[in-house]
């Protein structure tokens, strides 16, 4: 269990889960308490939620915050912009399809999983080329070997 819970992809699900739970929850009550389009709402749910994942991903995910924030948050912003794009139009185009709004945000949000977590891993977060070995860093995602492990191999 151990094993699963050290790989980033474990802890990037859950915090996806909790991020999406927390952007459709701010997506039903925007669109319930105000008189915004449907853009505007998906738009602002969007961000605050964003936001919140660059913080839960960056500290828990990916353990990224011993490097600098500053080129973190520039490749975040970038990524996120075509997620964004993405995101709106097909949220726009299912929902003037007839698909109700929370169903039509639950595909969108589907359909850039795997794509985020990549760009996560090895771009947004990731240690520079160089770095973790520099640093005699082991990779986050490979557990370490077991002591009985290593002294039977040797």
């Amino acid at each position: 269990m151990r094993r699963i819970w050290r790989h980033s992809l474990t802890r990037f699900c859950l915090l996806g889960m909790v991020g999406f739970g927390f952007d459709l929850a701010l997506l039903a009550l925007l669109k319930a308490v105000t008189p915004l389009p449907v853009w505007a709402a998906v738009s602002i749910a969007f961000w605050v939620t964003y936001a919140l994942n660059f913080v839960l991903n960056r500290y828990f995910a990916f353990h990224a915050q011993d490097r600098p924030v500053g080129p973190q948050v520039l490749r975040f912003v970038a990524q996120v912009l075509g997620d964004y794009a993405l995101t709106l139009g097909a949220v726009e185009g299912l929902h003037a399809l007839g698909v109700p709004l929370l169903v039509a945000r639950i595909a969108a949000g589907g359909t850039n999983l795997v794509w985020n977590y990549l760009l996560y891993r090895f771009w947004t977060f990731g240690a520079p080329r160089g770095d973790a070995e520099r640093a005699g860093r082991q990779d986050a995602d490979r557990p370490a070997e077991e002591p009985e492990r290593v002294a039977a191999h040797q």
